[in-house]
């Protein structure tokens, strides 16, 4: 899928927005659900439901998780992700509160 998504402004704020509050709130890495060293590890912003079966939740915040990049890697290895963290009705973690 070559349609330049990913340089898109829309994606650029929603991405940045979302590893901001991700990083505020502690949280751990959507996969391992390990700690995220925001000092030291690489990581992306990643689509629960991919776009290209899902392209309507392409910028969905409920459909957007922040994982460690190794882990993102190994995306095919995993069956279905049972420890993502739950969000509220604007995308966020439960129990966040959006102030950024």
């Amino acid at each position: 899928m070559n349609d330049n998504f990913y340089s898109t402004k829309e994606w650029h704020k929603l991405r940045s927005k979302t590893k901001a509050v991700w990083k505020r709130d502690g949280l751990c890495c959507g996969y391992c659900n390990k700690q995220i060293d925001w000092c030291v590890d690489k990581v992306v912003v990643d689509h629960v439901l991919n776009r290209r079966q899902h392209p309507d939740l392409a910028l969905e915040p409920t459909n957007l998780q922040v994982v460690h990049h190794r882990c993102n890697t190994k995306k095919a290895a995993y069956v279905e992700n049972n420890n993502r963290v739950a969000t509220n009705d604007e995308g966020y973690p439960v129990g966040s509160e959006w102030s950024i």
